[in-house]
């Protein structure tokens, strides 16, 4: 296991996001001491940023060169995200555009896996069955692509909050085993993220175990139980010690990727270079428990 961190731990600031580019993000995380980043593609597909612009291709070839100049991996990434299954969403071929731009420039940077999330089908209300068959064949074209230009995709666990009294497809572990498995494709795991385990109230050390192989990426965030707060390690209630060990009992291969943008997003800009060492100090910790 490495320490990676999302590429959106400095991409805002106060919820304002390209207050600090890309680019001086991946300088920041590697002045700081990381030496592997998720490139989050999901932020990047938002309005007016570079993942939208008609030179993407160039854009992504100039982080690859800036990657290599310093040293940095580019492990994982999270492409653009919505309901999947809901075929009325008016804008759906340009999300799936920004889908598969997501997919090339996770190969063009030499990205293992691709995150996606699944999609939900209501029809009178949930239907895990329906859910399921959706996403077999929204995925298929995805994943397609994904071997042809030399990636994989990891499709994600998702959450529910109570407030929503709304189920949503993969939010338990069962579903998210079941549709990897069906899909029976090497090129396709699970991304298991710790914060949505959390606020589902799932044995998260089960839940790996019940997942064991089929693990190929991770999102690492804390939470209070009740909203995805996106923090770091010890700055909410999940016990992480236990979990570090599973991961090694589990024998996990592949990276430990931090998503806390909400862990910087309110720091003043002048404490960020200190607030990114001290992640790297929190995640160096829980990888010495793994070892």
């Amino acid at each position: 296991m490495r320490l990676s961190t999302s590429t959106n731990i400095m991409d805002r600031y106060q919820s304002i996001q390209n207050k600090i580019t890309l680019e001086e993000c991946i300088k920041a995380c590697a002045k700081a001491g990381y030496k592997v980043l998720d490139i989050n593609f999901c932020d990047m597909s938002n309005e007016g940023m570079p993942l939208t612009f008609d030179n993407w291709e160039e854009w992504v070839d100039s982080i690859g060169e800036l990657g290599s100049k310093l040293g940095i991996e580019f492990s994982q990434s999270h492409s653009a995200f919505y309901n999947v299954c809901d075929m009325t969403i008016e804008d759906r071929p340009w999300r799936e555009e920004l889908a598969r731009r997501a997919i090339i420039g996770s190969a063009k940077l030499g990205v293992k896996w691709v995150v996606f999330h699944a999609g939900t089908v209501y029809d009178n209300g949930f239907s895990a069955e329906k859910s399921k068959k959706s996403n077999l064949e929204y995925f298929a074209p995805h994943i397609e692509l994904a071997k042809k230009v030399g990636t994989g995709i990891a499709i994600e666990n998702l959450f529910e909050l109570p407030v929503e009294r709304k189920r949503r497809y993969t939010g338990t572990v069962e579903e998210l085993i079941d549709i990897v498995d069906s899909i029976n494709d090497s090129s396709v795991g699970i991304c298991w993220d710790f914060g949505h385990g959390n606020l589902m109230g799932i044995d998260q050390n089960k839940a790996l175990r019940q997942i064991g192989k089929r693990l190929a990426a991770t999102h690492v965030a804390d939470n209070s139980g009740k909203r995805d707060d996106h923090v770091a390690p010890f700055y909410g209630k999940i016990d992480w010690a236990p979990l570090m060990k599973t991961l090694k009992e589990i024998k996990y291969q592949y990276d430990f990727t931090y998503e806390i943008h909400n862990f910087t997003n309110r720091m003043p800009i002048e404490l960020r270079e200190t607030a990114l060492k001290h992640s790297v100090e929190i995640g160096e910790y829980l990888l010495s428990l793994a070892k």
